[in-house]
């Protein structure tokens, strides 16, 4: 992805993304007065699964601790009024290493991607339906 993209542009590759695989989304949304950036729902055989999204543009610079920590709150907020089951924060460079300790030892619900680590998620999973798909 292009790092000169503009913050909204990264926003509209990634809820394209998401809407790509599957999801019904909605971009820039509010929840109880917080602003959202992408709130994407799938339905599947287990039920309903709704994920907020935040990107995070900022050039090469890593996101610290603090960025991490304030979108954990969030989530935890619309998880306690049951309208999220969890959180992903997107960025195009890194995660500090602090942020992502603290995010994997107090937030459980809350996913740190860098858009890199989406997409090759996403094409593992084509690789392996495909090979399950060619099996019956």
């Amino acid at each position: 992805m292009n790092p000169n993209l503009s913050s909204r542009n990264f926003e509209e590759a990634v809820e394209a993304f998401f809407s790509f695989m599957g999801y019904q989304t909605k971009i820039n949304t509010v929840l109880h007065t917080r602003p959202v950036r992408i709130h994407a729902e799938i339905h599947q055989p287990s039920g309903k699964q709704r994920i907020l999204i935040e990107c995070k543009h900022f050039g090469q610079e890593p996101i610290g601790i603090h960025e991490v920590e304030k979108f954990c709150s969030a989530i935890a907020f619309a998880r306690e009024k049951s309208e999220a089951d969890r959180g992903i924060l997107i960025t195009q460079a890194q995660f500090s290493e602090e942020a992502k300790s603290w995010s994997a030892k107090n937030c459980s619900f809350v996913e740190l991607r860098t858009y890199r680590q989406l997409i090759c998620k996403s094409i593992r999973f084509k690789k392996m339906l495909k090979k399950f798909s060619h099996s019956f």
